[in-house]
């Protein structure tokens, strides 16, 4: 799998899942997320954010939800949604 790019402005209003918490949210298997990370160009281009440092030689790799939900066709109200202060 090549590198996914780095963004330069992260949309704040969804979340970054982690993979244990895109593996909870979609139920899905440590396999099905590295399928679509080693073999769909689309889904890494849209829905794979590396948040590792640029000298870094370690992916740290988060999925922005809405993204995801969109790519999948997931309404948004099954969406994870960022905490809003109280």
């Amino acid at each position: 799998m090549k590198q996914p790019p780095t963004p330069t402005q992260l949309r704040t209003e969804t979340p970054l899942l982690t993979n244990a918490e895109l593996k909870q949210w979609l139920k899905v298997s440590d396999m099905w997320i590295r399928m679509r990370l080693d073999g769909d160009p689309q889904f890494v281009e849209r829905c794979v954010v590396d948040i590792a440092t640029p000298d870094s030689s370690r992916r740290t790799l988060r999925f922005p939800a809405r993204a995801v939900a969109e790519y999948l066709g997931i309404p948004e109200y099954a969406t994870p949604q960022l905490a809003t202060a109280a």
